[in-house]
């Protein structure tokens, strides 16, 4: 989904379901509160679209895999969030550039190159056991 997609009322909305939240809210709640359609992995797609647009437009949003998302409450929240992002960004390349040196070392280039799951398809998005996708 691309962020032009997402209106200025989602926008508004969406802010405002963080501002006026106890604490972390999940994309699933805030997808239920502004009454998105689609199944659930859609609803998930256009709440992280306007989470992204709204941190675009200098909204201090942070978030966990666990928890959801929130406003940050300070500064050093903010930034020992957009620490923690740079951290993960690393590390997920130092792993992921020697297993693509690997593969491509052993003939398997296309498995990255392309985007084959092996063993599973897609189901609105979500990954489940069965057959081959692309």
């Amino acid at each position: 989904m691309d962020s032009n997609d997402v209106t200025a009322d989602e926008l508004a909305q969406c802010l405002a379901i963080l501002k006026n939240a106890d604490g972390p809210t999940t994309a699933a709640q805030i997808a239920a509160r502004l009454g998105l359609p689609g199944c659930r992995e859609t609803q998930r797609r256009r709440v992280r679209a306007m989470i992204l647009t709204l941190r675009d437009k200098g909204c201090r949003i942070v978030a966990n895999q666990t928890d959801g998302v929130w406003l940050a409450r300070n500064d050093r929240e903010w930034r020992d969030y957009l620490e923690g992002r740079n951290i993960k960004a690393k590390t997920i390349l130092g792993v992921t550039a020697p297993r693509i040196r690997e593969a491509e070392s052993k003939g398997q280039k296309l498995l990255f190159g392309q985007h084959y799951i092996t063993g599973a398809y897609t189901e609105c998005g979500t990954i489940k056991c069965g057959t081959k996708t692309k």
